[in-house]
């Protein structure tokens, strides 16, 4: 199968500034301090020629005066909001006040200027409002590549080795194949194992997801089979497994590579016969499951090490699929952290914070270790932490400054002590929390100690925290 080439963002040669200014009807001062070859400064002297510009030009930025003898105020900006929306807009104010600076912000504003402007300062605000109109197309461009042309609305990306994993989920769904996923963690395996069965013929059927490297031999093996009642102690009663919860639909095995030799003696067994018995139980059980595995640990070494069953390990190895890891593909960065940001800003009800281009350029060089899972987390954190303000280099965790480790605490809620928190009331804590824990509950279907583990607090400070939120695990199951 041929490889389609890489989708690049749709961005215009030379992108488009319009000034609306009667104070420089020449525009002089503009050129001078925006002028570059990849950039054209158009300059109207009122608010009726600009707007009757918008519509042919279709401005990558709006430089907007608000003393227009013809619209004054921030009625020009309400104006240019209705034609040419999603255009970020740059407003220049007479004299500039704070009050000033709340309301054009309020009233949709890119940026807030006053008289007599700074080039300097002017080409920052611009240039900012470009890199942030510039990613936010390369969002919807990735948006609709991956969703419109390849059909997968789960994954953004623009590059060229995730196209080729979008590929490969497109040949492997159509069949009942066994798959191998292979990546380091963070990098997306689950969503590529639900990709992969809403495209198969089992869609309508169960997809059950264990992490196998969060439970012991002996619970891992009665969280795979089941058990019967009295078969160990705590087992007060019948209880069937994933591979029967599964049957008729796809089981996704996470962290494979963390199970004992003795799980995997039986889960060869099964993944040959498709039959297994009960822990503690005497009847065969048939099922018919198609196995989807994943795992970041390499298992050719883990094999000649004797930690992983060869005969296992061909298995599952049927249909590979390798994730890159961020690194690796450093395109889709930008656009994955405007999207975490947007994400994080609606479920939290909160305004998402601008990300200044020297910010983005400390997070383009970090090399990612957690990969995607970490960028999303910490893009709640800044959410939480610079809601509604600029996410400036002193805002970003001392290891993206540094290019060093990241913290050892848990991808979480909770907030780096080392970065200030703004004054935020009780409620508004309160609600970042119930929505922080009321996600975690719907991602590990209201098992509680998964949801501690992930969101890195102990199941009874979980169960607390639940009832003083009003949550109820059954309401998740």
């Amino acid at each position: 199968m041929a490889l389609p080439s890489s989708p690049a963002p749709v961005l215009r040669a030379r992108e488009q500034v319009l000034v609306i200014d009667p104070v420089e009807p020449s525009g002089r001062a503009y050129h001078l301090a925006l002028g570059a070859e990849d950039r054209r400064i158009h300059v109207c002297t009122s608010a009726q020629e600009g707007l009757a510009n918008v519509t042919e030009l279709r401005p990558d930025v709006i430089v907007a005066a608000l003393d227009t003898a013809d619209l004054p105020g921030l009625r020009l900006l309400e104006a240019l909001r209705h034609r040419a929306p999603g255009v970020p807009v740059v407003v220049l104010a007479a004299h500039a006040t704070v009050e000033g600076a709340v309301q054009a912000l309020r009233a949709g504003a890119a940026d807030y200027l006053g008289r007599p402007m700074s080039p300097g300062m002017l080409s920052e605000k611009v240039i900012r409002a470009l890199t942030g109109a510039r990613t936010s197309r390369q969002l919807l461009q990735a948006q609709k590549d991956s969703g419109d042309k390849w059909g997968f609305t789960q994954f953004l990306s623009l590059s060229p080795r995730m196209i080729r994993v979008f590929d490969a989920i497109r040949a492997v769904a159509g069949t009942d194949a066994t798959v191998l996923i292979r990546g380091e963690t963070g990098t997306g395996k689950e969503l590529v194992a639900r990709a992969i069965h809403d495209r198969s013929r089992r869609r309508t059927k169960n997809l059950i997801s264990v992490n196998c490297g969060a439970f012991s031999e002996t619970l891992l093996e009665s969280e795979l089979f089941g058990h019967e009642k009295g078969s160990f102690t705590g087992a007060i009663g019948r209880r069937a497994g994933v591979f029967e919860m599964a049957d008729g639909g796809s089981l996704f095995l996470d962290e494979l590579g963390e199970t004992s030799l003795s799980v995997q003696v039986n889960l060869l067994r099964v993944l040959e016969e498709m039959r297994f018995r009960r822990v503690g139980g005497i009847d065969p059980i048939d099922v018919d499951v198609r196995i989807i595995a994943a795992t970041n640990v390499d298992l050719e070494n883990a094999v000649r090490d004797g930690r992983f069953r060869e005969d296992l390990f061909y298995r599952l190895n049927v249909f590979p699929v390798t994730l890159p890891p961020l690194r690796e593909r450093p395109e889709d960065i930008p656009i994955l952290t405007k999207h975490f940001l947007m994400d994080a800003a609606k479920e939290y009800e909160l305004e998402p914070p601008s990300i200044t281009p020297e910010s983005m350029e400390l997070v383009m060089r970090y090399r990612w270790p957690g990969n995607v899972r970490q960028l999303r987390a910490l893009c709640e954190r800044w959410v939480i932490q610079c809601a509604g303000r600029e996410l400036r280099a002193e805002d970003l965790p001392n290891e993206l400054r540094t290019g060093g480790k990241p913290d050892t605490q848990p991808a979480g809620l909770f907030i780096d002590e080392s970065v200030p928190l703004p004054q935020l009331s009780e409620r508004v804590l309160i609600q970042v929390e119930r929505a922080y824990l009321h996600k975690q509950l719907v991602r590990h279907k209201g098992h509680l100690i998964h949801t501690a583990a992930a969101a890195g607090i102990t199941r009874r400070t979980l169960f607390n925290r639940m009832k003083v939120l009003g949550l109820d695990a059954a309401d998740y199951k």
